[in-house]
């Protein structure tokens, strides 16, 4: 993973905007492991399938990728790994492909490194065939290892040029693919979702966070554990997902921004919690890194499974906010949007990603990272000289159903704060006009905010003979397939993505169905979730689905070859 992050930076010293995605099983060790880097001198929303270079640490990569070369690929091999004793390029089934056997791990050795350096050698191998410049190599070297002190960076650069220089002038003009630089874009940064995510609740001023480790979420808690107290975070490692809430439930009520991080099978034991907030009206936030379920599944892979689950969670009724991001600028800044909704309406506020952008490495224009103003909702401000008098915090009366909440301490502000049904001031009260008069106040606070819901984004044509309808990751494959559908089939299809899922924009949604033509959602399970809760929203079917639950994300370029057999059809 560290060596595809350096090829990412040499590509984005040259000038290109990038995308990594690492695959690798679930198991504690060993396993057949891969980095995926896209390329390329336009944005790159997503990963494209097809494989221009392939660096082949043992037989088996080979044996496994060679269906995804694309024609006239090149394969560097490692000559001295013991799965290619028997190995001859002439044994590969495919004569376009350049196949060149270097011996990686005993340069790495030779040069004064480890034999596990040998990726570097490859690294440094790579470059050459597709004309990095080294100078780009070195930089990216010092950047990356420069805390390490100068000798690791002398012995780091020494092993990527042995790499370098192994590549005879006839093999680097033999290779099809090149790396062009261009011009430089501006200042841009290397960030997985996670990584926006957590520096995203930085700069929303989010002061407490807890959690329990569970693939894909963890390095959202790694990462503000590394930098969160710099800017005066409290990073607690829970015992449980049970506990990791209950501690971010008791922060937000105590008045910090609060928030926990888990995947499915974590937030299936957070649920009763999330009804506590609710009823107790804190406002929390809960970020669910989704992955294939049901039970442990596929727990180093991606999907878009836990939709219902999410807008389900907890029994009766009350509010929750659902949001999607559906890229990594959208990663920074919905995290914050979302620690102002939470405390808004004074309810849980669930983040929903995925593997693929969590763990995904993309260049993002530092100025596409922008800040969000920060709004704290209604706070009662105390009342001197009454320190004791009881506080209505569940006021029935407030028209858009969100009373002020009051901190503890507050001066004038004693209440109650009830998981049992309770009145106005918080107290068990089980009478029946009660009982409606706050359930109804509750749920005003979704009116409320429909009113000011986050519309749908849209990308493409105004009109296009087909609309794509999609949400989350999966709409950085679908605009990749639009660009890809336009270039080589010269046909238009636009995008719908959905960002706000829970309140629904319903008179947005339902309005852009109705002007579309034939119309296809894209989403990455198998029995259409977003599909079915559109239709129960808005009353509108999908004219067709193309869904994926194989744990790997879309292809864009598949994408764009069904897309045209729709339109067409």
């Amino acid at each position: 993973m560290s060596t595809g992050e350096m090829f990412a930076r040499a590509c984005m010293r040259a000038g290109l905007n990038v995308f990594t995605y690492p695959e690798y099983p679930s198991l504690i060790r060993g396993g057949h492991n891969t980095v995926l880097v896209t390329a390329s001198p336009c944005p790159v929303p997503a990963n494209l399938e097809q494989v221009n270079m392939l660096v082949a640490l043992n037989r088996e990569s080979i044996d496994l990728h060679l269906a995804e070369l694309s024609p006239r690929a090149a394969i560097i091999y490692d000559t001295t790994d013991r799965t290619f004793a028997n190995f001859k390029p002439s044994s590969v089934k495919r004569r376009d492909l350049q196949v060149i056997g270097l011996p990686l791990e005993k340069f790495a050795v030779d040069v004064g490194g480890q034999k596990l350096m040998r990726n570097s050698v490859a690294l440094g191998a790579s470059c050459a065939l597709l004309g990095i410049h080294p100078n780009d190599l070195t930089e990216v070297v010092r950047a990356m290892f420069g805390d390490k002190g100068e000798p690791i960076v002398a012995l780091n650069a020494k092993i990527l040029m042995a790499g370098y220089n192994a590549i005879a002038p006839a093999q680097r003009k033999q290779c099809t693919w090149k790396v062009k630089p261009v011009k430089k874009a501006g200042d841009r940064v290397l960030l997985t979702g996670n990584e926006a995510l957590a520096l995203g609740a930085i700069q929303a001023g989010c002061q407490f966070m807890s959690a329990y480790p569970m693939t894909p979420a963890t390095s959202i808690l790694h990462y503000l554990a590394a930098h969160g107290p710099d800017h005066g975070i409290v990073v607690r490692h829970a015992e449980d997902e049970i506990g990791a809430i209950h501690h971010a439930i008791g922060a937000a009520y105590a008045g910090v921004r609060a928030m926990t991080a888990t995947s499915g099978g974590g937030f299936a034991l957070m649920t009763e919690a999330v009804g506590l907030a609710a009823m107790t009206e804190v406002g929390v936030v809960i970020v669910d890194v989704q992955r294939p379920g049901p039970a442990t599944s596929m727990p180093t892979w991606t999907e878009q499974g836990d939709l219902r689950q999410v807008l389900h969670a907890g029994q009766g009724d009350f509010p929750r906010i659902v949001l999607a991001p559906s890229s990594h600028q959208e990663c920074f800044t919905m995290i914050q949007e979302a620690f102002n909704l939470a405390e808004q309406y004074q309810s849980p506020v669930i983040v929903l990603t995925d593997k693929y952008i969590a763990e995904g490495q993309r260049s993002v224009p530092v100025s596409d990272l922008k800040p969000v103003a920060i709004s704290r909702g209604k706070i009662f401000a105390g009342a001197a000289g009454k320190k004791n008098d009881l506080f209505k915090r569940y006021d029935e009366k407030v028209a858009d159903g969100v009373a002020p909440r009051a901190l503890p301490g507050t001066p004038g502000a004693l209440f109650v704060a009830n998981s049992d049904e309770h009145d106005e001031f918080g107290y068990s009260n089980e009478d029946a006009s009660n009982r409606v008069a706050q359930v109804e106040r509750r749920a005003q606070k979704v009116a409320t905010l429909r009113k000011k819901g986050v519309p749908p984004r849209f990308c493409g044509p105004k009109t296009a003979p087909l609309t794509v309808v999609t949400w989350g990751s999966s709409a950085g494959s679908v605009e990749a397939a639009l660009q890809i559908l336009d270039d080589e089939y010269k046909l238009q299809a636009n995008a719908m993505v959905i960002t706000m899922i829970a309140p629904f924009p319903i008179p947005a949604v339902t309005a852009a169905l109705k002007a579309a033509g034939k119309t296809v959602i894209i989403e990455a399970n198998r029995s259409g979730k977003l599909a079915g809760y559109i239709r129960e929203q808005t009353g509108l079917s999908m004219d067709s689905a193309i869904n994926r639950f194989d744990g790997r994300p879309f292809d864009p370029v598949e994408l764009a070859r069904q897309f045209a057999k729709l339109i067409k059809r």
